[in-house]
């Protein structure tokens, strides 16, 4: 049974109203759309729609995941060269006020692989921060050396050179606030 016998079929004893959708495209012909047709194709349209929606936010939410971790990452590498550097250098600079000799052991070694491996990321005034502590190990080490005593009365006293560290240390503070802010 057709739509058109369907409105006039004595069998139905009414009328039903017609549902006309006009279609003026480019060729300016009239489209008539079935009744029964209208809620299939409304569920399926809003189906799409919904999925793509869901689709879109799912990409969203994961690339941001993926960058939030990515940022951690970076953060914690740097927290870990940043640290073992500042332990590193304060047992240097610890021994070159109490000590008269010179060596280049380890310790020193050490000192000046991880400073190496923090021009590979680091910005260039966390760098320079790390060749100005291993210049001022260098003087205090060319310094005659002091008593482990006599060194503590002068850091109480505040007659001891600034703390080499400090300017670094405040450096790669700002460094790590920098890459935590690329997330916001």
């Amino acid at each position: 049974m057709t739509v058109a016998s369907m409105r006039s079929s004595p069998d139905r004893g009414r009328m039903l109203p017609q549902c006309k959708v006009l279609h003026s495209g480019l060729f300016g012909g009239g489209m008539y759309i079935d009744p029964a047709l209208l809620g299939p194709v409304s569920a399926l349209t809003g189906a799409l729609i919904g999925g793509s929606t869901s689709l879109v936010a799912a990409v969203y939410t994961q690339r941001h995941q993926d960058r939030l971790q990515r940022v951690a990452s970076e953060v914690a590498k740097r927290e870990t060269v940043y640290a073992d550097f500042v332990m590193s250098a304060s047992s240097l600079v610890l021994k070159a006020y109490t000590q008269d000799e010179i060596v280049l052991n380890d310790d020193e070694r050490r000192l000046i692989g991880l400073m190496n491996r923090m021009r590979l990321f680091a910005p260039p005034n966390v760098v320079g921060g790390a060749e100005a502590v291993l210049r001022a190990i260098v003087e205090i080490s060319l310094k005659p050396g002091v008593e482990l005593r006599q060194l503590a009365k002068e850091a109480l006293s505040k007659s001891l050179d600034p703390d080499p560290l400090l300017a670094f240390s405040l450096a790669c503070r700002t460094d790590l606030d920098n890459v935590r802010r690329t997330v916001v």
